[in-house]
């Protein structure tokens, strides 16, 4: 009786679980078929047909490009290109100048106006209305670095890079005040000047090639050897000196552990919970 009423109810169940039906694909007319290959060479006997339903007809998605402004629509970006035209250019320069030559339109953007004329870099004529580049350094001619070098002998030499945004032709004069003698140029390893120096000519000794072929033939040791070769040449080398005496390095203090204590049972009756607990040495 009891497999009679499990089967009867499973059965039931059976009974209430939904029908899925099967989808039933209908064949498109003739005239919603598009061939696989099109053309004059296409060949309809050797390629089957590719079905593109027209109600279902998907359509190409294309995607907006930004134009091709050459300085961009951004105001920032605008400025930057008005500050480089205008640190190219040795005259001062009006919005019409900028905007013809430079390619940056200050007169169609109010706020691009106003961020030039304010721009630290800049130097604004309010009377003519012109723009002009303000270097960190006057410097018009390579007569004009000769003089500011010599002018801050006493201070050591100048970073290049520093020069460079001053004076457009600054690569030029180095080379040629390199070549007469009136500068000395320190280079990276790529060869770029990196600092430069006044030639005091006065100080210019003229040395035997023996001893610059001596001193180029001179090595320089690796600074994990340098003790050991200034003690093999019978030279001291510089040493940490401290209150314990030479050679001894001052000993970092390190940080205070708190100390741990093991509280058993056997310490429990005599431990005041109702008190703070402080751990003593």
């Amino acid at each position: 009786m009891a497999q009679k009423k499990e089967i009867s109810e499973f059965k039931k169940r059976l009974a209430n679980q939904p029908v899925i039906q099967r989808a039933v694909v209908q064949p498109l007319p003739a005239h919603e078929i598009i061939p696989l290959y099109t053309g004059s060479d296409a060949n309809p006997n050797n390629h089957g047909p590719l079905v593109i339903s027209s109600s279902k007809k998907r359509k190409a998605e294309v995607y907006s490009q930004p134009k091709d402004t050459g300085t961009g629509r951004h105001t920032n970006s605008l400025l930057f290109a008005a500050i480089k035209y205008l640190r190219d250019a040795e005259e001062p320069q009006s919005a019409e100048d900028i905007r013809r030559k430079g390619n940056v339109d200050l007169e169609a953007n109010p706020e691009l106006y106003q961020a030039l004329k304010d721009s630290s870099k800049i130097d604004y004529d309010m009377v003519n209305h012109t723009f002009q580049y303000r270097p960190t350094y006057n410097i018009k001619s390579k007569e004009d670095l000769l003089a500011l070098l010599e002018k801050n002998r006493n201070v050591g030499g100048m970073e290049y890079k520093e020069l460079k945004d001053s004076y457009s032709k600054l690569p030029e004069a180095v080379r040629q005040l390199a070549e007469e003698g009136k500068i000395l140029v320190i280079k990276t390893k790529d060869g770029q000047p990196r600092v430069l120096y006044w030639n005091d000519v006065r100080y210019n000794t003229a040395m035997d090639k023996e001893f610059r072929d001596i001193w180029h033939r001179m090595r320089v040791p690796d600074e994990t050897d340098l003790p050991k070769e200034l003690v093999k040449a019978g030279l001291t080398y510089m040493q940490v000196y401290d209150k314990k005496g030479p050679g001894e390095m001052k000993k970092q203090k390190t940080a205070r552990k708190n100390r741990r204590m093991k509280i058993t049972n056997t310490h429990m009756k005599d431990l005041d919970l109702t008190k703070d607990f402080v751990v003593t040495k």
